[in-house]
């Protein structure tokens, strides 16, 4: 009989026996048979030896190892998981609410003395009263003035603003809000700034503002029409289908009538929760609706194109497109900018300033008539709007603003006095600190070109008004403008004649030392193009210069021309072209660069180089590693050459002819025309992201964005101490030293 048998009968419970085995006797017993049983067969166990049981040993703890990391790692993807799906869950639950996920950030200051900014802050776009001041959104900051306007504070990127191009402001729950051009919504309470990023969209520019019984309307170029009631945001959706409202620049409201006027889609009315939409096929001149205002009867809309007048009483009672054209037109005016009422007048502008007043005739089916308004206007301004403001009328422009001092009253007010703004209000000192203080500040911040000269000024060109020679502390020495001098394409001093070279739409125009203009040169004397991009000068050596050596000519230097509809090369009277019929791969020209006898040409199709009149090689995206044909801008930094291009980031091209992309630091980055510098240490990129900075010891990328005013850096230029930032909002000075300090 077997031992396992005998073990069986030796627990069984004997058949009539009224005494009963515990159970957990049962289980001992059973317990201590297998131990028996073990013990029996011990002596017939394998024994391993040590070594192998090392090994197994070993293995079982690594198998252990990687068992505990795959179970931490699925632990850690289910809590992703998890929380990715809470995100989405809220999301949806926000989204069927109309609500935004958004993030609010503390804005610190720059506290460095070796950052400065040199902005001009006359250019203002809107006004509001906050705290016993007056604020004004300017390209250039923000401006504090008291109550007779005299300049209190200006406020930049350095005191804590995100950007300094500013679009549009409002006070609501005891904070000024602001809306900018690229940096989202700012809250301002008197000491500092905080910033809104929506979660889920990229508002783009915030064209206007407006603060409506508890809550603040905030109407976005591509982010829809958002609701903020001080805790969280709701996007205001129209319709049935939940439309967006796109390309919102202007809200105002009069009576319970809400008006969102858009860029592209007409005039939206909201009123007691019905919406109502109307475009040029109610009767509109335009859908660009730049205002809307009503006296007791009417409804006037101004359009970009002229202004069109409604009666109430036709309004439709269900939002629904009326039959027929609901709107009359009252008159075309190209260039309509804004309107506004003021008292029982209503007031209208061109964007140049030129101005109007509605006479309604008492006859309701005669349409009303325009009275074009006598009263003085700055010269030469854009940008002109016209707002009322406790019981006053401003002016904002390109100029400024004035104010007009008339109080409304009883709305009696002579409409050909309403605009005659110098006359009364803001005056001779009060007047230069509103208008940015003429003499101190940039003519116009968009800063498209930057060259220092012989002498320590810094040149500045615009695109707009032309040059300002800047002192060594930003004060401007002199402005230069005329009718060919306005859009400056870049700027270069010739080395050897100590003159200031600037490459425009209209030619070159050369500026000797003094600042004066003497020498043109257009297509009359041979350029393929007066649209000059850029201009650079010829080394000794090469093909230009030794052709016009052996011409005769030694009174000027060989300059090659980045032109519209080719490249030129010479110098006046010697002047030969080069077209896409002589190998260039395009005829758009916007950056060119001499190394030693080799001419590279940058074009719209693909990087072109020139060897003695002819062009040998172009680099293109179908041959080599070139990936954007574009190439906007050439720094040559010792043997090295980079390239940037518009959409491509920056490239180095090697002396074996392959191009290095710089494309995973960078990014697929647009650099700007006439916007790489070099010290010899770093090379500086300007975008329209920020600045790109490359250590070329190091040989690592650095984007650069909390130091400059505005995140478009348009031109870089630099001297042995600073480098100079042009942007769409001024220009940052910044000590190179700056970049020395530890991360």
């Amino acid at each position: 009989m077997s031992r396992r048998l005998r073990a069986r009968r030796a627990v069984r419970k004997p058949q009539g026996s009224n005494s009963s085995v515990p159970e957990g006797s049962v289980v001992a017993t059973q317990a201590h048979s297998a131990v028996d049983e073990t013990q029996s067969i011990a002596p017939f166990k394998l024994r391993l030896p040590a070594q192998v049981s090392f090994l197994l040993n070993r293995q079982t703890l690594i198998a252990g190892i990687v068992l505990l990391v795959a179970a931490s790692a699925i632990f850690v993807w289910r809590i992703k998981a998890h929380s990715q799906r809470t995100l989405e869950e809220e999301r949806a639950r926000l989204e069927n609410l109309n609500l935004i996920a958004f993030e609010k950030k503390v804005r610190a200051a720059i506290a460095s003395k070796q950052i400065e900014f040199w902005q001009g802050h006359q250019n203002a776009r809107a006004v509001a009263r906050f705290k016993e001041s007056y604020f004004v959104a300017t390209d250039g900051g923000l401006v504090q003035l008291d109550s007779s306007g005299r300049l209190l504070k200006h406020y930049s990127v350095l005191d804590g603003l995100p950007e300094s191009d500013l679009l549009s402001l409002t006070s609501f729950d005891a904070k000024l809000f602001i809306g900018t051009r690229a940096a989202g919504l700012v809250s301002f309470d008197g000491e500092r700034f905080e910033s809104y990023r929506w979660l889920d969209r990229a508002p783009q520019s915030i064209n206007a503002l407006f603060a409506d019984s508890g809550r603040l309307l905030i109407g976005t170029a591509a982010g829809g029409l958002l609701e903020f009631d001080g805790r969280q945001f709701r996007e205001l959706k129209v319709g049935a289908d939940r439309q967006r409202i796109s390309g919102i620049i202007y809200l105002a409201k009069e009576g319970t009538r809400l008006f969102v006027g858009t860029f592209a889609e007409g005039l939206w009315v909201e009123e007691g929760a019905r919406w109502s939409h109307f475009t040029m096929a109610d009767g509109l001149p335009s859908n660009r609706v730049v205002g809307a205002a009503g006296d007791a009867r009417n409804l006037y809309v101004a359009s970009d194109y002229g202004l069109a007048s409604a009666s109430y009483s036709d309004f439709p009672a269900e939002p629904r497109q009326p039959a027929g054209k609901l709107f009359r037109l009252v008159a075309v005016l190209p260039s309509l900018a804004t309107i506004a009422r003021f008292g029982e007048n209503i007031l209208l502008a061109k964007d140049n300033g030129e101005s109007f007043a509605v006479r309604v005739d008492q006859d309701k089916d005669r349409l009303p008539q325009l009275i074009l308004l006598g009263g003085s206007r700055p010269a030469a301004v854009a940008g002109y709007r016209l707002v009322v403001l406790e019981r006053e009328l401003w002016a904002l422009s390109t100029d400024g603003i004035r104010r007009s001092g008339l109080d409304a009253g009883d709305g009696k007010v002579n409409p050909s006095s309403l605009l005659a703004m110098d006359q009364s209000g803001l005056q001779g000192e009060q007047a230069h600190a509103v208008a940015g203080a003429p003499g101190n500040y940039l003519t116009n911040n968009l800063i498209s070109a930057l060259a220092v000269d012989t002498r320590g000024r810094l040149w500045a060109g615009g695109f707009r008004n032309g040059i300002d020679v800047l002192g060594p502390e930003g004060k401007r020495l002199a402005h230069l403008e005329s009718d060919s001098l306005r859009e400056i394409n870049s700027l270069i001093e010739d080395q050897k004649t100590k003159t200031m070279l600037a490459a425009t739409s209209q030619g070159l125009l050369t500026f000797d030392l003094d600042l004066r203009a003497t020498e043109r040169l257009t297509t009359g004397e041979g350029l393929l193009s007066n649209s000059v991009m850029q201009v650079a000068q010829a080394d000794a050596g090469t093909e230009v210069e030794s052709t016009t050596r052996n011409g005769g000519a030694h009174d000027h230097s060989s300059l090659v021309f980045a032109t519209g509809k080719g490249l030129t090369i010479g110098v006046r009277g010697k002047l030969h072209s080069l077209t896409t019929v002589q190998g260039l791969p395009s005829n758009s020209l916007y950056t060119v660069l001499v190394q030693g006898r080799n001419l590279y040409a940058g074009t719209l199709s693909g990087l072109a180089l020139i060897q003695d009149g002819r062009v040998v090689r172009v680099f293109k995206d179908t041959n080599s590693n070139l990936t954007t044909n574009w190439v906007t801008a050439l720094c040559v930094v010792g043997s090295r050459l980079f390239v940037g291009t518009y959409g491509g980031g920056v490239f180095e091209l090697t002396a074996a002819g392959e191009f290095v992309a710089y494309v995973a630091d960078t990014g697929r980055a647009v650099v700007n025309p006439n916007a790489m510098w070099s010290d010899g240490a770093r090379l500086y990129v300007g975008t329209l992201d920020g600045a790109l900075m490359f250590d070329l010891h190091s040989q690592k990328w650095k984007h650069v964005v909390a130091e400059l005013p505005s995140r478009a850096v348009l031109s870089v230029s630099g001297d042995d101490q600073y480098v100079y930032f042009g942007t769409t909002s001024g220009i940052a000075r910044i000590e190179r030293s700056y970049w020395d300090q530890p991360e």
